[in-house]
């Protein structure tokens, strides 16, 4: 994918009338942008590259979400930074007030669902979206655990709790 150079031009849509009229946007959202991700970032800097189409099948209005970048976490086994890469590419079926939910549709996890909205937060969906394929644990695939100060309670912590034990 080309890097996309502009800041995504929309936050909020109407989303029938997007999906309804094929329209498509793309750009780059900062990942300060995404206040809800902040705290799993060790780097805020950058951008995530972003697209979104809508369009109507079977009498649905459908969009598609594409999101594409590196994100910087902390390694969970080692404690220093790791480079995940986001790639991540959803299909939403939009869901009108009165409209019910395709469960069956969804069963075979092609797509998601929700809510058809006239101001659709998009950059909210955006984060939404990377926040759900953020790695539970996010690690090196080969790295060792940090090493633990040399004393007979293993840590400085448990050295601390020692002493006030003594006391």
């Amino acid at each position: 994918m080309e890097p996309i150079k502009s800041v995504l031009s929309l936050t909020t849509v109407n989303s029938l009338e997007f999906a309804r009229g094929s329209r498509f946007v793309e750009g780059a959202v900062p990942l300060t942008w995404l206040p809800h991700l902040a705290n799993q970032l060790l780097e805020r800097n950058g951008s995530l590259a972003v697209s979104l189409e809508g369009w109507q099948s079977e009498r649905k209005s459908l969009v598609r979400l594409v999101i594409d970048g590196t994100l910087v976490l902390q390694c969970q086994r080692c404690l220093a930074s790791v480079r995940v890469p986001m790639q991540v590419n959803s299909v939403l079926q939009l869901i009108s007030a009165g409209e019910d939910w395709p469960d069956e549709a969804l069963m075979d996890d092609q797509m998601d669902a929700i809510d058809a909205s006239e101001e659709l937060d998009v950059v909210g969906l955006i984060e939404n979206e990377v926040l759900l394929a953020l790695p539970f644990a996010p690690r090196h695939e080969h790295c060792e655990l940090p090493k633990a100060t040399g004393n007979e309670y293993g840590s400085a912590s448990f050295l601390a709790l020692a002493a006030l034990k003594k006391r």
